[in-house]
């Protein structure tokens, strides 16, 4: 039940995403373990060069309002199309830096359909469901 509570918001954030050279756009949800979530969504430019991950916008956020390393509980990310292993592109080193090996990572295409792993698996998971 949670997974579609946070596929309609995933989907609703899309909308955000600033990506005028590209057609892939992300968004993120981070959960912490005292229930408060904050998002994010990816940023490009368009010369290519410079972009922020929706990964790293709501983690930041967190890090900014004054959450560390073990006070998130989980992330959600989500790809605006049907193919989940366009989340290859995630920033896996951002969320390893800051989540527990054991906490989530739900990965979901436009249709909720996708993978949960732990952040101890992210480096060792190919993406091609």
């Amino acid at each position: 039940m949670d997974n579609e509570k946070y596929r309609k918001k995933l989907i609703k954030l899309l909308q955000n995403c600033c990506v005028p050279s590209d057609s892939l756009h992300f968004s993120s949800i981070v959960v912490m373990k005292d229930g408060t979530e904050f998002f994010g969504v990816n940023v490009k430019n368009s010369v290519f060069r410079d972009a922020i991950y929706a990964e790293q916008s709501a983690i930041g956020q967190a890090v900014t309002s004054g959450y560390k390393k073990g006070d998130f509980e989980k992330i959600y990310l989500m790809v605006g199309s049907a193919s989940v292993s366009d989340l290859k592109y995630l920033d896996r080193a951002v969320i390893c830096e800051f989540f527990e090996d054991d906490k989530e990572v739900v990965c979901m295409n436009l249709f909720g359909q996708g993978v949960t792993l732990e952040v101890a698996n992210l480096y060792s998971s190919v993406f091609n469901y």
